[in-house]
């Protein structure tokens, strides 16, 4: 069965409060965004992936226009798009293919390096709707120290597709609100740490590195030589 892999990645077309909304915002967003995930994306062993930055459908003539050079240089794989585009560029993707597999990232985060490959050779078992990633890594890029963690439902996970279903608009429905709840899907789990949560200046209020288990710096930069 022919599968293809997504990354869709929420830009500023969730939680929309009007500072996203403007350039400044977005460009900053595009410069964490640079200095971080799309290094790791870049990196990835199998190329053969789409990464969507999913942008509320107001951003796209600026990010079409005057903010086009901030973004101009990424891969092809690499887009800006509202849902509408979006959907548009995985019909195109995804032709004479059965299976979507449609992974979560945030805009300032990892993932591993041979995540996608990962994701290629899986074998899901029939009834699977969702793979969850619960280990992985957090870093803080302020004090530059790292631990591994994990996380019972977290944010990185995975929902598989039939392609036609989703291109005719079915969409994994959670039993509540947020991504807690992606653990009561019909879910597998994917083995080792294939992500790393990353705290920056723009979130270091909601996240801080658990201080057991901290990694030395020697073991931080192996840590990150295979995602960044």
């Amino acid at each position: 069965m022919a599968r293809r892999v997504v990354i869709e990645i929420n830009f500023n077309n969730y939680g929309i409060v009007p500072d996203r909304l403007k350039p400044v915002w977005i460009r900053n967003r595009i410069a964490i965004f640079r200095r971080y995930t799309l290094r790791c994306l870049q990196r990835q062993t199998n190329p053969d992936f789409l990464a969507l930055l999913k942008v509320a459908e107001e951003s796209e003539p600026l990010l079409n226009g005057p903010l086009r050079k901030d973004w101009e240089d990424f891969p092809p794989n690499v887009r800006f798009g509202s849902e509408r585009t979006c959907v548009e560029a995985i019909r195109a993707f995804t032709s004479g293919c059965d299976e979507l597999f449609v992974a979560r990232l945030d805009s300032d985060d990892l993932y591993r390096r041979t995540f996608v490959q990962l994701l290629m050779d899986w074998k899901p078992k029939p009834g699977t709707v969702a793979l969850i990633n619960q280990n992985g890594y957090m870093w803080d890029t302020i004090e530059n120290v790292m631990a591994e963690v994990y996380h019972f439902s977290p944010q990185f996970y995975t929902y598989i597709y039939k392609t036609k279903d989703y291109l005719d608009g079915y969409r994994v429905k959670l039993p509540g609100k947020g991504h807690g709840f992606v653990i009561k899907l019909p879910h597998e789990l994917l083995p080792g740490r294939n992500y790393v949560n990353i705290v920056h200046g723009a979130n270091a209020s909601r996240k801080k590195v658990p201080a057991k288990g901290r990694l030395s710096e020697q073991q931080m930069k192996a840590v990150l030589s295979e995602f960044i």
